[in-house]
């Protein structure tokens, strides 16, 4: 029984503090949802617009390549080139997504956490750019996103 009760007050601990992705500045959140993609180049966000499984990060990576972290209702973008991409998204499971794009255009994923064992599993889905447009309103842009401290 004592096992039982370490194990939850462990999992109330990582609820409640927990290293989930803190947002970023009101202005670089700003500037992160106006982005245009270049003539050579995609923009492709990871949209997690859901509180479930919020403290927990999602790793998100391009062809095996951290570009960032979500926690609930953050985000975070990168810029492609044209292509064929592996996106993939960790939790306590991994989901991926084969994405291909092309350059001047914008992309939308959402990651979709669900209940798991030990932490918060996902799945990631494209989604339209009526429907992503829709949903990054309601996120904020991730600290934990490569992009925005190099690029914005």
């Amino acid at each position: 029984m004592g096992k039982i009760k370490f194990i939850i007050s462990t999992i109330i601990l990582v609820v409640l503090f927990g290293c989930g992705a803190p947002k970023a500045t009101m202005q670089l959140d700003s500037k992160a949802k106006q982005l245009k993609p270049s003539a050579d180049k995609a923009l492709v966000y990871i949209v997690r617009p859901s509180t479930l499984g919020f403290a927990i990060p999602m790793k998100v990576s391009v062809n095996d390549t951290y570009i960032g972290s979500t926690g609930g209702k953050r985000f975070v973008y990168v810029f492609l080139d044209s292509g064929k991409y592996a996106i993939t998204s960790k939790a306590e499971n991994e989901s991926e997504v084969i994405l291909e794009v092309q350059a001047g255009k914008i992309y939308f994923l959402e990651q979709i956490p669900k209940m798991g064992w030990i932490k918060a599993r996902n799945k990631l889905e494209q989604l339209s750019e009526t429907e992503g447009q829709k949903k990054l309103k309601k996120c904020k842009l991730s600290t934990k996103c490569t992009a925005s401290n190099s690029d914005s």
